[in-house]
């Protein structure tokens, strides 16, 4: 039998809140622990700390006190070297990688398991050096690959041709599972035509998706001047952060996939990819004896605006993921890096 997943949230499906600003980014953790008790937080550090992208000990020591007192644990640490700080200034190997190890030693701070890096951004002999600091710590980097990537495209075959070449531990995928999804979430196609996009386009659109060809589709629309700024800010939503790929085409990168975003937009379209490609591509990596956190991302706040609260859908969400996979018992919140 199949063992439930370890479960977690990110508190970057609190962006509304955190914009608000009406509590500090430790209280709204404070609280997010109180409500689910036995449930693993991500922090995104860009959105949490003052000091991000080069974080301060102190900072991150305030945050983990927080932790501590909840008896909570953290799965990842959102990070990434910001390699394009200004117009003109781009940052090289050894700034790109001063900002990577001060997360490393962050994630140590919290006892998070990970630290999370956009894929691709960071060439492989940064990666390489980091991966030393990293496994030092007792710590993974996981680049996160999400939207229309393509399992099979060049990209991620050179990332593992380079972990199978180099034997390295440190360094593993995060699989989001805006690559597997079932359709355009209805609210975003109720956004869509709330800011005019032609029928026919939204219907195109959906057609598209589901035969991975959104960017042709989308580039001829963007030089459209009948269509606002707003539409076009949602048609390259579609572009850069949707995709349709299948369960299938995921699960031979088993070994190289240790943790799961699960992307949801709205509780509707939640349901229908947890009974498509998103549940099976979940259900696929645990019976493959996969040991990373699910972790529940809400990213609808992009286009259901500032007024929405994630505290009123999370657990619901969580509740679908339950539901279908149930949920490991809470462990001891000291470090389990077996990975490394």
């Amino acid at each position: 039998m199949t063992s439930p997943p370890r479960l977690a949230v990110t508190l970057f499906s609190f962006t509304n809140e955190l914009l608000a600003a009406d509590r500090s980014p430790d209280a709204m953790l404070e609280g997010l622990l109180r409500a689910e008790p036995g449930v693993a937080v991500e922090i995104d550090a860009a959105q949490h700390f003052r000091s991000f992208p080069l974080l301060d000990a102190d900072e991150v020591r305030r945050t983990a006190a927080v932790i501590e007192a909840a008896d909570a644990g953290v799965s990842l640490l959102g990070g990434g070297a910001d390699v394009a700080p200004a117009p003109g200034r781009l940052l090289d190997g050894r700034e790109q990688l001063a900002q990577v190890r001060s997360q490393i030693a962050a994630a140590a701070i919290l006892s998070a398991e990970a630290v999370r890096i956009p894929f691709g951004v960071l060439p492989w002999d940064v990666l390489e050096r980091a991966a030393d600091d990293a496994r030092a710590a007792r710590v993974l980097l996981v680049e996160e690959v999400q939207g229309p990537a393509d399992p099979a495209g060049e990209p991620i075959r050179d990332r593992i041709a380079d972990l199978e070449r180099t034997g390295e531990t440190a360094i593993r995928l995060l699989l989001d599972t805006s690559a597997l999804m079932s359709g355009l979430p209805g609210t975003y196609v109720a956004a869509l035509r709330a800011e005019g996009v032609p029928e026919a386009l939204v219907a195109r659109l959906g057609e598209a998706l589901a035969s991975g060809r959104v960017a042709p589709l989308v580039l001829p629309a963007l030089a459209d001047p009948a269509l606002s700024p707003a539409a076009k800010a949602l048609l390259i939503t579609a572009m850069t952060r949707f995709g349709a790929s299948r369960a299938a085409s995921w699960l031979p990168l088993a070994p190289w996939i240790a943790a799961v975003h699960v992307k949801w937009w709205d509780l509707d379209s939640a349901a229908g990819d947890l009974g498509a490609e998103t549940g099976a591509v979940i259900e696929g990596l645990l019976a493959s004896g996969f040991d990373g956190t699910v972790c529940s991302e809400w990213g609808g706040h992009e286009w259901q605006g500032i007024d929405i609260a994630a505290s009123a859908q999370v657990p619901a969400h969580l509740d679908l993921l339950r539901a279908r996979f149930g949920q490991r018992p809470p462990t001891s919140v000291q470090k389990r890096h077996k990975h490394c």
